[in-house]
């Protein structure tokens, strides 16, 4: 290597950086939902000055590998899991108004995400160059942690003002993120009128969220008998959408690597943003969401490791199962709030109605999380063989 080449290994002093910064992150989370505000905030900005220069150093290297992929991606869902906080912590309290730009940031940060990442594994895959970060990036990630700081020190109307252009900035960033991934031709061939179904799909999850808790009550029941039902319909349409991408995909002939990335992706999108949803409703207890997170989780990260092996690991019967009865619990349960809206509109009283629908919603959600449970321990002995090279 001569004295004028870039150095492709980085120094291991910087891996260590990179982990001390993370450490950071532990404690912050665990200050915010206990209104540890000025530790929190101060802990934040050494981790967002402390990344912005290790930022600015990783600029001598040579086009982020793995490694930094992975480390960005964490980075983003600790920031992620700190909007969500912050959201939990004005959701539970009863002074203050539902906290429904920041639900909406989340909702926005998740499917940003996701969708980023899906796309940087399939560009790997595809051998395609990545998109390199423009401003818009900077600027949406610079905003969103300062709409993490405005909140945590509870500072109105600028807090409020910031997640606004958060939401904004986020939205922008990403169309122009998803435009210049498109630009290449061998990256717009798989776009197949399928994978454009699937897509959809995901664009109507944070749409959901919105019609769910339009009236900005975390109780569903409270909301207009026209937006239960607007959102029993978008739950219908996801699961036709679900079966109408896979029979299409099959019958034209057009199943692709980023369909069998992006198919799962969506469903997991979907289904975990109304999971989410009845948390916030008292439908179903964190701990069953939990474990369906868990194992949605574990899953994913099979995946990535069969991608980096040049495997696809194919959808299981178990797996559809899980899929077709996580879509029916939640087109049942969304039945019964309606048919629960009717009564209460015609001012219909029937106890035993009350009590079936009281229980009923968290006993399905159970059963999803233990059907879902079982799907992933089958999944996880399948994939033994992929596995054993990384234990």
């Amino acid at each position: 290597m001569t004295e004028f080449e870039l150095p492709v290994v980085r120094p291991r002093w910087f891996a260590w950086a990179q982990a001390a910064l993370f450490a950071l992150w532990i404690p912050i989370l665990l200050l915010i939902p206990f209104h540890g505000d000025y530790e929190a905030v101060t802990l934040l900005a050494i981790a967002f000055v402390g990344g912005a220069a290790l930022g600015w150093i990783d600029q001598r290297w040579r086009e982020e590998d793995a490694v930094q992929i992975w480390v960005h991606a964490f980075e983003r869902v600790f920031l992620l899991l700190a909007v969500w906080f912050l959201a939990q912590r004005l959701w539970g309290d009863e002074w203050e108004p539902f906290p429904l730009a920041l639900i909406v940031l989340v909702a926005t940060l998740f499917l940003r995400y996701i969708t980023g990442f899906i796309l940087i594994v399939s560009r790997q895959r595809l051998r395609l160059p990545a998109v390199p970060r423009d401003v818009w990036q900077y600027f949406a990630h610079w905003s969103v942690y300062a709409t993490v700081l405005l909140q945590t020190l509870e500072i109105q109307p600028y807090a409020s003002v910031c997640t606004g252009i958060s939401i904004v900035l986020v939205m922008v960033s990403s169309c122009i993120w998803l435009v210049k991934h498109f630009m290449h031709p061998q990256a717009r061939s798989h776009i197949t009128v399928a994978t454009q179904i699937t897509l959809s799909r995901i664009v109507m999850a944070p749409v959901f969220m919105a019609v769910f808790f339009y009236d900005g009550d975390s109780d569903f029941t409270n909301n207009h008998l026209v937006f239960q039902v607007l959102a029993l319909l978008i739950a219908l349409s996801s699961a036709v959408s679900d079966w109408l991408d896979g029979h299409l995909a099959r019958k034209w002939g057009e199943v692709t690597t980023l369909g069998k990335y992006l198919d799962p992706w969506s469903d997991k999108i979907s289904t975990m943003t109304t999971f989410l949803c009845f948390v916030g409703t008292g439908w179903a207890s964190v701990a069953s969401v939990a474990i369906i997170f868990y194992r949605e989780s574990a899953v994913e990260t099979l995946r990535t490791l069969a991608a980096h092996e040049g495997e696809v690991i194919p959808a299981r019967r178990s797996g559809k199962w899980k899929t077709a009865i996580q879509i029916g619990t939640i087109i049942a349960i969304l039945t019964f709030a309606c048919f629960d809206g009717v009564l209460r509109d015609m001012h219909v009283h029937w106890p035993g109605w009350e009590l079936f629908f009281h229980i009923a919603p968290r006993l399905l959600m159970w059963m999803v999380a233990a059907v879902t449970a079982a799907s992933g321990l089958e999944y996880l002995y399948a994939s033994r063989r992929i596995l054993s090279k990384y234990l």
